[in-house]
């Protein structure tokens, strides 16, 4: 199935909003506000909503929904494996409008859960199971990274870059191997490391993770591992001749030697997606949005912009239009 683009008409159009309730089930516990709105709207996370990157985007996504369609949202963060059932259960039995779910990891839950309670809808982001009330989103992180590891393979004095990853789950690891294929499509020597850390939030494992990179010779590092991002920023962020790039959320602040960052709008997709549950026009299936959508973004560090020649600039802005236009493919081995 070619995968299609959701867009709500416009926010406008959308019933008035009710009186606006919020609470938060960070921990398992809730604190409820008076007058709530009947529509209600729930997150769940495998990590903290303050990792300032994949899952503090989709907390803003929340918020958003709260403010621009006047949602009733709680989130549960931190969640394990073991806990995903249960928790989608918890807020379908709540009577819960839709219930978003950040990860692949969640697919599985959500496909046994969306079965049996078929008057809630739920989101996953990643994923490829679907149903009349599942909708699974794929954001093409992919075509960012890709222009990424072209402007790696450009200031590379090296030839050699690293990855840390959270876990192997297939967006982290086509992500990484699409960093790696554009490297190689300016430098076909381009030598990559893809190294894993099983965890998120593990700042340790990422500082040495990052360590053991930059002492095989990688002058270019990227990751996607979020809250344990810290650690290669901290590890490499300041290291002379190194380049770091960011991921999931404007990360060029992170550290001095922040390249770019692949930004994605999860907020603005998040609440795309609400408004049509809302305005009663969802219908599970799968999304994929990227370059050409705008909802993946390539934002360069604006403090570092002469780093890369005009005529490398040039390399990352015409490969940017091939993506959009299907000429090049950022999927595959790199």
């Amino acid at each position: 199935m070619t995968p299609t683009r959701l867009f709500s008409s416009t926010l406008a159009a959308l019933a008035a909003a009710a009186v606006t309730g919020c609470h938060e089930q960070s921990k398992g516990t809730s604190a409820s506000i008076p007058a709530p709105s009947a529509f209600k709207v729930a997150l769940l996370t495998t990590g903290p909503v303050t990792d300032g990157g994949w899952n503090q985007s989709a907390y803003t996504g929340l918020q958003r929904i709260q403010k621009d369609l006047g949602a009733s949202v709680a989130k549960q963060e931190n969640l394990k494996p073991d806990q995903f059932e249960g928790a989608f259960r918890d807020f379908a039995q709540q009577g819960y409008s839709v219930v978003f779910a950040h990860g692949d990891e969640f697919s599985a839950a959500a496909a046994k859960v969306a079965a049996q309670f078929p008057k809630t809808d739920f989101v996953t982001t990643g994923g490829t199971n679907t149903a009349p009330n599942l909708t699974a989103v794929h954001f093409s992180t992919e075509e960012g990274t890709y222009l990424q590891g072209i402007e790696a393979a450009l200031v590379s004095k090296t030839g050699k870059g690293g990855f840390v990853g959270g876990q192997a789950l297939p967006p982290v690891t086509v992500a990484a191997n699409a960093f790696a294929k554009g490297a190689r499509a300016v430098n076909p020597k381009y030598a990559f490391q893809i190294t894993y850390i099983n965890g998120w939030s593990d700042i340790g494992a990422a500082k040495a993770q990052t360590d053991a990179l930059m002492s095989s010779g990688a002058d270019t590092i990227a990751h996607n591992c979020d809250a344990a991002a810290a650690g290669m920023f901290q590890t490499a962020g300041a290291k002379p001749g190194v380049y770091t790039f960011g991921v999931n959320a404007d990360e060029n602040a992170k550290a001095p030697n922040v390249l770019s960052s692949v930004f994605l709008d999860i907020p603005k997709a998040f609440t795309d997606i609400a408004a049509t549950v809302k305005n009663g026009t969802f219908h599970g299936q799968a999304l994929s949005l990227g370059l050409k959508e705008d909802d993946v973004r390539l934002l360069d560090n604006p403090k570092l912009a002469t780093i890369i020649s005009p005529a490398g600039k040039a390399k990352v802005q015409l490969a940017s239009q091939d993506i959009r236009n299907g000429k090049i493919s950022v999927i595959g081995p790199p």
